[in-house]
């Protein structure tokens, strides 16, 4: 699974970390990072994605099939 985030949309609301703590964390910026792609079920990651209030994370399946956004 690749996730990103577009540290230029991130403002910094942590919710991806309080959905996914072991998927992101908060660099010194306090902007979101991906510490382990793989760290919690896929389920898990697209919610975290779904519930960020400036949808700054996209998620993709190992066959890079983008899972979110969705188009």
């Amino acid at each position: 699974m690749k996730v990103t985030v577009d540290n230029t949309k991130c403002d910094g609301h942590e919710k991806c970390v309080q959905a996914a703590p072991k998927v992101f964390k908060m660099n010194e910026r306090f902007i979101a990072e991906v510490a382990d792609p793989n760290g919690d079920s896929q389920e898990k990651i697209v919610f975290a994605a779904r519930i960020c209030p400036t949808k700054a994370i996209t998620v993709e399946d190992d066959d890079g099939n983008t899972l979110f956004p969705e188009s």
